[in-house]
């Protein structure tokens, strides 16, 4: 392969880390409010927060909105639209319930920055597999 095209590849595969600076800062029934500070770990190699930095928060918030609601959950569907970049500051996430079934949960994320802007949007799909 062409050197060019291998160290754009190298480039693209380094760990992303920074989820350590997560907090809890609301948690209720149905709702998760995480909050985390951005580090250069969660870039890309354009210098932008990483999108899969971004799914996993949405998915970790919904895994906390299952805790709210005394289920241990997996994700059995997910989607999200990233809708505009960010490179520093803090990020919140809000998770929210929209429907509560016997083995499902959907639950909608957003995420905004400092300023209230919508960074990301999701539905994540949560299958029970057991009780808390």
């Amino acid at each position: 392969m062409n050197e060019k095209i291998t160290a754009a590849v190298n480039s693209l595969i380094h760990p992303l880390l920074g989820f350590e600076k997560a907090r809890v800062e609301e948690l209720s029934k149905g709702h998760a409010l995480l909050s985390i500070e951005l580090t250069e770990g969660a870039h890309n190699a354009l210098g932008n927060v990483h999108g899969g930095f971004l799914f996993t928060l949405c998915d970790t918030a919904s895994g906390a909105v299952s805790a709210s609601e005394s289920r241990v959950s997996v994700t059995l569907n997910s989607s999200i639209s990233y809708l505009k970049g960010v490179s520093r500051g803090t990020l919140y996430v809000d998770a929210r319930s929209i429907h509560s079934g016997r083995t499902t949960l959907v639950v909608e994320t957003k995420i905004t920055n400092e300023e209230g802007e919508l960074i990301a949007a999701g539905t994540f799909t949560m299958y029970k597999i057991g009780d808390l």
